[in-house]
């Protein structure tokens, strides 16, 4: 699925997101989405956007599985 980050600077095809601790930010909780097979040399993982709470977090991961549940192919723009 095409995700757009919250900070709108990427456009990224995700196969996997997950909700981490966001350290040493004010926002509690961050969706990351991994984009490509590992790599030994390159991150292969970028944040998608930070929340308040790991509530909030998991409400926009609810969003994403609705969007991918009912075949939208569009690109999801993340809250």
């Amino acid at each position: 699925m095409w995700i757009r980050t919250q900070c709108k600077q990427q456009l990224v095809k995700i196969i996997r997101i997950t909700i981490e601790r966001n350290i040493g930010s004010k926002n509690k909780a961050a969706l990351v989405g991994q984009f490509a097979d590992s790599s030994l040399f390159q991150s292969n993982q970028t944040v998608l956007g930070e929340y308040k709470t790991k509530e909030d977090a998991l409400a926009e991961l609810t969003s994403i599985q609705e969007a991918i549940a009912k075949g939208q192919d569009s690109v999801y723009q993340v809250k």
